[in-house]
């Protein structure tokens, strides 16, 4: 693509944290800074390790993505860490993987016509026996892991 330029990983050396955590590290962010007007950074999973962590705190706009029935709940309790005790500000979060079929919601928008109209359609009855609070819901996206 036009006006995209991008650095592979390359073969993992043997010691990715003394490379993610050195001054050259900032040193080469600093260089880039000076040429691009965005820069996008995949850390390593900050669930699992914590090297990339260094990098968020720099970062203009930290993104912390999670994935739907894959990611692990504990890593909803890492987005506190990241925040309070590493004080990395502006910190957005995106759900990806979301089964959206699993979801209904409006009056039937999108993909067809109609409010409902008929009968056997459940629209009171199934919507009350099926209220869900949020983290009822969240507890279904990420699954029992």
């Amino acid at each position: 693509m036009k006006n995209l330029d991008f650095i592979t990983a390359g073969p993992i050396p043997p010691n990715p944290s003394e490379l993610i955590l050195s001054p050259k590290m900032n040193e080469l962010l600093d260089y880039l800074k000076s040429l691009y007007d965005i820069i996008i950074i995949d850390t390593p999973p900050v669930g699992i390790v914590t090297d990339g962590v260094k990098i968020i705190q720099n970062a203009d706009y930290p993104v912390y993505i999670l994935r739907a029935l894959y990611s692990k709940r504990m890593f909803i309790q890492n987005l506190n860490k990241l925040i309070e005790e590493n004080k990395i500000n502006k910190l957005s979060v995106v759900l990806n993987g979301v089964e959206m079929s699993r979801f209904k919601y409006g009056y039937g928008y999108g993909y067809g016509y109609g409010y409902g109209y008929g009968y056997g359609y459940g629209y009171y009855d199934d919507e009350a026996k099926q209220k869900l609070s949020r983290w009822q819901r969240l507890k279904g996206i990420f699954g029992r892991t």
